[in-house]
């Protein structure tokens, strides 16, 4: 399905998949939803994370706290959010994650993601998942 925008605007495509999202490219990936999302930080970019009820970042980088959210700079190695109505905003030269439950992934770059058995390719895609 394709949205078209008013004013010329570029197409966002949606995708609705059943099961683990998993996604890797360069760019923006903004995550809303509830469940787990364990990001692989290779040290190029951001990581922000809010509303997440634990919070593990095993590797090296600098971490601040601000306003409710955490945000890791530069982080090499695991970034793993557990939460209920949590947001992460990954930003970088190296965006690459996994995420379980159920929520909507925005993403925007160019990179691959997989869904279930569906894989694709984005550049804007919004992916719906669930169990």
């Amino acid at each position: 399905m394709t949205l078209a925008i008013p004013g010329g605007a570029a197409a966002n495509k949606i995708i609705q998949g059943r099961g683990t999202l998993w996604a890797k490219g360069h760019g923006l990936a903004i995550l809303k939803g509830t469940g787990t999302v364990l990001v692989e930080g290779k040290g190029a970019g951001y990581v922000w994370v809010k509303g997440a009820e634990t919070l593990t970042a095993q590797g090296e980088g600098r971490r601040f706290e601000r306003h409710g959210w955490v945000l890791l700079v530069g982080w090499r190695g695991e970034v793993a959010a557990m939460g209920a109505d949590m947001t992460v905003r990954i930003e970088g030269g190296l965006v690459e994650f996994t995420a379980t439950g159920s929520g909507t992934a925005y993403l925007r770059g160019h990179g691959t993601y997989r869904i279930g058995h569906m894989i694709g390719v984005w550049v804007s895609v919004s992916v719906s998942y669930s169990p």
